[in-house]
C-alpha cells in the first residue's frame, strides 16, 4: 500500500506540479535585475521536478517488456540528464551570472544581460535543450507504443503522443502546461482504469 502511494505521488504528482508551475514561468525579463529575481528561484523548484518527471515516465513502463519499453527507458534517462542540465544552465546559471555582475556598472550589467538573454543557435545550452526535448518525445512515443501493445486503450496512447509533441514548443506556458497536463491525464487514465496491462508482446486492443 505504501509503495502504491509513493508510486502515485510521483506518477501523478510530478506532472501535475509541473503543469501548474509552468503557468507561472517567468516572462521574458526586460532587464538584468528582472532576470535575476525571476529566474533563479523558479528554476530551483523546476530542476528537481524534472527529475521526478523522468521517474514518472519510467514508472509507466516499469513492468513492461519489449523494444519500445526499453527505448522509452533509455530515452527518458537522456532527457533527465540533458534537460536538467539545460534548465540549470539557462535558468540558474544565467541568473547567478547576472547576480554576480550586480557589483559592476549599469552599462556592464546590461551588456552581460544582452549577451545571455538571446541564446545563440549553436550554443551549448541550445544543444542541451534540443537533445533533451528530442529524448522526451522519443521516450513518450515509445512508452505510448509499449502501453498500447500491452493493452492500453487509445485515450492514453493519444495523450502520451501529445505530451511528447507539446514539449517541442518549449516548457513555459502554454506548451509546457499542455505537455505535462496531457501526461497527467494519460497516467491517471492508466492508473485508475479497470483491468490490467499484459506483456508488451500481446496484440493490440481494439
Amino acid at each position: 500500500m505504501e509503495r502504491l502511494v509513493l508510486r502515485r505521488v510521483v506518477l501523478l504528482g510530478a506532472p501535475l506540479a509541473l503543469a501548474i508551475l509552468e503557468i507561472f514561468h517567468p516572462e521574458r525579463p526586460n532587464s538584468a535585475s528582472e532576470a535575476v529575481e525571476q529566474g533563479v528561484w523558479f528554476h530551483f523548484i523546476q530542476v528537481p521536478l524534472i527529475g521526478f518527471m523522468a521517474l514518472a515516465v519510467y514508472l509507466l513502463t516499469d513492468r513492461l517488456e519489449g523494444r519500445a519499453a526499453s527505448v522509452s527507458r533509455w530515452a527518458i534517462g537522456v532527457f533527465a540528464v540533458f534537460f536538467s542540465a539545460y534548465d540549470a544552465a539557462a535558468g540558474i546559471g544565467t541568473g547567478y551570472a547576472l547576480r554576480n555582475a550586480q557589483g559592476l556598472s549599469a552599462g556592464a550589467q546590461e551588456a552581460i544581460y544582452e549577451a545571455v538573454k538571446d541564446m545563440p543557435v549553436l550554443s551549448l545550452i541550445f544543444g542541451l535543450s534540443v537533445v533533451g526535448s528530442l529524448a522526451w518525445e522519443v521516450a513518450l512515443v515509445a512508452a505510448a507504443v509499449a502501453l498500447r501493445r500491452a493493452g492500453a486503450s487509445r485515450g492514453p496512447f493519444i495523450l502520451l503522443i501529445l505530451a511528447g509533441v507539446f514539449l517541442m514548443g518549449g516548457h513555459p506556458y502554454p506548451a509546457g502546461t499542455l505537455a505535462f497536463g496531457s501526461f497527467f491525464l494519460a497516467a491517471a487514465w492508466l492508473e485508475f482504469a479497470t483491468g490490467r496491462l499484459t506483456s508488451a508482446s500481446q496484440p493490440l486492443r481494439t
